[in-house]
């Protein structure tokens, strides 16, 4: 399974890819700025696109991908409250193929998410 992920360059993040990769055999390729990503996603179609939309090559990413793909799978992940969605839950429930992560969450958590992704309703859905 293709994966690309958008988060910050930090060590969570990448413990993160690695375990995905290693312990999960998923395939992940890691974009860090908006143009890397744009590349990227024009280039592979992937399965998950896994962004953090509180920063600003994430919230990019969300936008382009909404205007390219708006059924794209996506796990936006953030530690932030805000809305990924400016419309908010039920727009976004009722538009998008998107499920969320609050941060601070463990690899496994992600990856039960990446695996079930079907299966699973956002879990911060509220109407």
């Amino acid at each position: 399974m293709k994966l690309i992920l958008i988060d910050k360059q930090d060590i969570a993040t990448i413990a993160r890819e690695e375990v995905l990769r290693d312990q999960y055999h998923y395939k992940v390729d890691y974009a860090f700025t908006f143009e890397d990503f744009q590349s990227k996603f024009a280039v592979g179609k992937y399965r998950i696109v896994i962004l953090d939309f509180a920063i600003e090559p994430g919230a990019e990413a969300l936008e382009f991908v909404n205007s390219q793909d708006p059924t794209q799978r996506m796990i936006v992940i953030s530690a932030s409250n805000e809305y990924s969605e400016p419309h908010g839950c039920v727009y976004c429930v009722e538009h998008f193929n998107r499920r969320r992560l609050m941060k601070p969450f463990s690899v496994m958590e992600l990856a039960n998410l990446i695996r079930d992704f079907e299966e699973t309703s956002c879990a911060y859905y509220r109407e």
